[in-house]
């Protein structure tokens, strides 16, 4: 068993806006630190979209390691998918989404895991549920939406079982947030989004914390714990801070 020290930034809801990208790059990352976007990072949309997105190239160049696929990363065109996930060099992360036609893979995965200082960390994304499958859609679209909360538990029996510590990468909006972390056990950290909630202290339900910064890029959270590997809970100590983005316009 090892403790060690794990520092995790974290965005959400940018919806385009890059000056959040100026204060990533007063961030120095080392081998102890995780840069991650709980989803609608882009400006594009499951009906819009753009070529190129500037915000994914602002995000290669300040080193995220995931975005989950929120909203505006959902495209129910597959071609469009497929060219955000050759211009994000991370991994686009959800575990809750079904191609029914097969087509899509490799443009984003169900979870990662990260070995970071003699701790395995398991990362899984989830995306909000856009229609169900008695819906006329599911036939068109041909993307199936799972019950988040079925796939939270899932993860958390089999990825929790793998990993030293479970993050939660959520673009469900903090109501949702709450239910999982209330009914699902082994989940250390939900980092959350859609909502655009600006949590200044952590909330602390079932052994769980969740957080969220707002939106636009004006915040963003830094999450400092202690943990010790081999041993459930992992984590021994949490420190949070909500840093300002000082070139923020609004």
């Amino acid at each position: 068993m090892k403790v060690s020290d794990l520092t995790i930034y974290h965005t959400n809801d940018i919806h385009a806006r890059c000056e959040i990208f100026r204060e990533l790059e007063n961030i120095r990352k080392d081998s102890n630190t995780l840069l991650l976007d709980a989803g609608d990072a882009i400006a594009g949309s499951s009906t819009v979209f753009r070529l190129s997105e500037e915000t994914l190239i602002q995000m290669n160049k300040v080193g995220y390691d995931a975005l989950t696929m929120g909203n505006r990363e959902l495209n129910y065109i597959r071609w469009v998918l497929k060219i955000r996930a050759q211009q994000a060099n991370f991994p686009v992360l959800t575990a809750n989404l079904i191609d029914l036609k097969g087509k899509t893979e490799g443009f984003f995965k169900p979870y990662i895991v990260k070995n970071l200082s003699g701790l395995k960390v398991g990362i899984f994304g989830l995306t909000p549920v856009q229609y169900n499958d008695d819906s006329a859609w599911l036939p068109f679209f041909k993307f199936r939406f799972l019950d988040p909360l079925e796939v939270s538990k899932k993860m958390a029996e089999e990825l929790g079982r793998e990993v030293d510590i479970l993050i939660l990468l959520s673009h469900l909006g903090i109501k949702d947030d709450s239910r999982i972390a209330g009914e699902v056990d082994g989940i250390d950290l939900i980092i959350g989004g859609h909502t655009h909630t600006l949590l200044e202290t952590p909330l602390f339900i079932n052994g769980t914390y969740i957080f969220q910064a707002g939106c636009h890029g004006n915040y963003l959270g830094k999450i400092k714990i202690r943990a010790q590997s081999g041993i459930k809970p992992s984590v021994q100590q949490l420190e949070y801070e909500l840093i300002k983005n000082r070139y923020a316009k609004n």
